[in-house]
């Protein structure tokens, strides 16, 4: 393990050496979301965790945090590690993120697998939701954000992942309610790469939780071609790195 270090505005850490594999959390998550699978993925690849802008140890950035303003910190990162190729593995924003990536820096992309996350922009309901969001957490953060994780959780789970959920939400506080605002906002903003993500000759996955009420598994089934993007469905809601750990361990080995 190398230490933490704060370089390019981007708090984040190394571990292992091979290719270069970066994790990038969700919305109101931080690196430490992949903590439980560094151990093993580190064995043959060059792991990169960040927290992303406005999240864990990294600041918000100035206006609304685009995920193309994102990903151009990332790739700051990248060069000053001298990273030239990288694969990614997003849980939701995080798959945003990569994808906003990959339209920049199609060059430097190896590969994305999307967990729990999607090509698609958000429709003009869910921008709607966001700005609900918004002003219900400008009230009460604390509520607000209790809320949003327990239903990030299948519901069939909810009573046996007591414990973390609890966590997961203590984890969540620690994203400022700018943060929150900021990256709210950055995600209605973020471009619709379906197109991007069909036509892309990367390694494409999709990880996707039967039960994930945020991204429809089955309209993701019958949207992409499952011969030019692999696909699994797995048995949880949009937090499968919890719900399901062994499984996505395992598919994540294999990317």
């Amino acid at each position: 393990m190398k230490p933490t270090k704060v370089q390019s505005s981007l708090f984040y850490e190394e571990f292992g050496s091979g290719d270069a594999l970066c994790l990038l959390h969700g919305f109101l998550e931080n690196r430490k979301m992949w903590l439980p699978f560094v151990e093993k993925l580190s064995i043959k690849n060059h792991i990169i965790l960040v927290d992303l802008p406005g999240h864990g140890n990294s600041n918000v950035l100035p206006g609304d945090n685009t995920m193309s303003k994102m990903a151009v910190s990332l790739n700051q990162l990248f060069d000053d590690l001298g990273v030239n190729q990288v694969k990614f593995v997003g849980h939701s924003m995080g798959g945003y993120v990569a994808l906003a990536y990959a339209a920049l820096f199609p060059e430097k992309t190896a590969g994305i697998c999307l967990l729990n996350s999607t090509p698609e922009a958000d429709t003009e309901a869910r921008k709607e939701l966001r700005q609900h969001g918004i002003a219900v957490a400008q009230k009460n953060y604390k509520a607000m954000i209790s809320m949003s994780v327990a239903n990030l959780f299948s519901e069939e789970l909810r009573g046996k992942l007591k414990e973390e959920i609890s966590y997961t939400k203590k984890e969540a506080l620690k994203t400022p309610l700018a943060g929150y605002v900021a990256c709210q906002n950055g995600m209605a903003l973020r471009s619709d790469n379906t197109l991007l993500w069909k036509q892309a000759r990367f390694k494409k996955w999709m990880l996707l939780g039967a039960q994930d009420t945020l991204i429809s598994a089955e309209q993701m089934l019958e949207k992409f071609d499952r011969s030019d993007v692999e696909i699994n469905v797995l048995s949880g809601g949009h937090m499968l790195n919890i719900e399901n750990f062994d499984a996505v361990s395992a598919f994540l080995l294999n990317f």
